[in-house]
């Protein structure tokens, strides 16, 4: 076949070398000013699916306390009670959208940290959870008082995050700042209590 060339008076132009790596440079630059932007929306959506998973399996469970006057049973990460058969979705026993798994916990300690009830998002050597601490944070903000160490969000000792729903007796923690800044008029704080079973102060608000 015959090679082609360019029309007389054309010459073929190819890119410089300063071209490319000035084009290397542009997209570069474009790269690292989203990257932040992308951590962000990231963090915020798997953060948001955590905090949505937790009112849900809480909300179950403290359904479940008021109704038989106690908590269920404690179980193994990724198991559901029997007494919560039919009462929690699959997802508990789906890995969390932060890695490792959902435990229930009902007993004098959740993961070294006092409490009669929680719910644990514990890590699995194949399913390690994020010890990311902004993301962490943003669950705890959401949730609590955005202090990792105090309150209703805290870390346990093998590094899971715990969420106490009713605190071992003596230790109440601290109500999260969109609760304590509501202005007491506009709502009654009411503790349930079925059989002599308390709830944690702050859980149950009729408007």
């Amino acid at each position: 076949m015959p090679v082609l060339s360019p029309p007389l008076g054309r010459p073929l132009r190819a890119f410089s070398l300063v071209e490319i790596m000035i084009a290397v440079v542009i997209i570069g630059l474009l790269t690292a000013l989203a990257l932040p932007t992308y951590r962000r929306i990231t963090m915020r959506a798997k953060a948001t699916a955590v905090v949505n998973d937790l009112r849900a399996f809480s909300t179950a469970f403290i359904t479940y306390n008021l109704q038989n006057g106690q908590w269920p049973a404690d179980e193994a990460a990724r198991v559901i009670p029997a007494e919560m058969t039919g009462s929690l979705g699959a997802s508990f026993e789906l890995k969390s959208p932060i890695g490792g798994y959902y435990k229930w916990c009902a007993g004098a300690s959740a993961d070294g940290i006092d409490a009669n009830a929680a719910l644990i998002i514990e890590s699995d050597m194949s399913n390690p959870l994020s010890d990311d601490e902004d993301l962490r944070l943003l669950i705890d903000q959401q949730l609590d008082d955005g202090d990792l160490h105090t309150g209703l969000i805290q870390v346990g000792s093998t590094n899971s995050l715990v969420f106490i729903i009713e605190p071992s007796e003596g230790v109440m923690p601290l109500p999260p700042p969109a609760m304590s800044a509501l202005p007491r008029r506009n709502f009654n704080l009411r503790v349930g209590r079925a059989n002599h079973a308390r709830l944690p102060l702050g859980l149950i608000i009729i408007q």
